[in-house]
């Protein structure tokens, strides 16, 4: 019964071993994609985009003014330094100006913040968390969850309360997108509003190439009062006050 024995229990430990290396070279060849390199953050790195933007103004006799202008951007990383609560933050110089051949003007600074969990933007005093970590399709958080959603801003001499209705989510992961007429095969799309009613409308989009950061923005934050007179008619015709934006990555580095 001894030298029976002997080998099953070698039999049995050489079993146990070999399992334990095959669970444990599965684990080290799956790795989550939690999705950081959507919000690349390295200073020296700039982006350069095209801005188109039509403003709705309500003028004299209710009569509603529409200006189109196209200015260039430029986003800079040029320094860390620590936020409020202690995180390393990169400042990010932008800067502007209206023809190709004009010099850049600084414009203003922002902040961007990449934790484990989260990726977050300061604009102008107004913090919003762009992504949550892992990125999936379908996750839903509030990204304005930092700002007054009631808060009045300026636009052409009326305010309007752009952060209402928001909710953020990702549209999808992974998938090519085309950016200036260039294909990128690897984007991530995340919509921070899509509503609408009778008297606004409230829609904004990102879209994120892998290591290269945000490549398009679309924002279209608009109000009437015309209800019945204007039923059917798109809104980039019946919209009094209001913005509509879009943002194209021309060069990157």
């Amino acid at each position: 019964m001894k030298k029976l024995f002997f080998p099953s229990v070698l039999i049995m430990i050489g079993l146990i071993f070999f399992a334990a290396c095959k669970d444990e070279s599965t684990i080290e060849e799956f790795e989550l994609d939690f999705g950081y390199e959507y919000f690349p953050l390295e200073i020296g790195k700039f982006k350069e985009y095209i801005v188109d933007s039509t403003i709705y103004d309500i003028g004299p006799n209710e009569i509603t003014t529409i200006l189109s202008s196209r200015t260039y951007l430029r986003e800079v990383v040029t320094d860390t330094l620590l936020d409020n609560l202690g995180r390393v933050a990169y400042q990010i110089e932008r800067f502007e100006r209206t023809g190709l051949e004009d010099p850049w003007i600084i414009k203003d600074v922002w902040l961007m913040v990449r934790t484990e969990a989260q990726a977050e933007s300061l604009e102008e005093n107004l913090r919003f968390v762009k992504m949550v970590f892992p990125l999936k399709e379908g996750v839903v958080w509030n990204g304005n969850r930092f700002i007054d959603v009631t808060l009045q801003i300026p636009i052409a001499g009326e305010t309007v309360e752009v952060f209402k209705s928001w909710e953020y989510e990702v549209d999808f992961v992974g998938e090519p997108i085309a950016v200036n007429n260039e294909l990128f095969d690897d984007a991530v799309q995340i919509t921070q509003a899509d509503n609408e009613n009778l008297i606004e409308l409230r829609v904004s989009r990102e879209q994120y190439i892998r290591n290269v950061g945000l490549a398009f923005r679309e924002m279209k934050i608009l109000d009437t009062q015309c209800i019945s007179e204007c039923e059917g008619q798109p809104w980039e015709e019946k919209a009094e006050k209001g913005f509509i934006l879009t943002q194209t990555l021309i060069n990157f580095n």
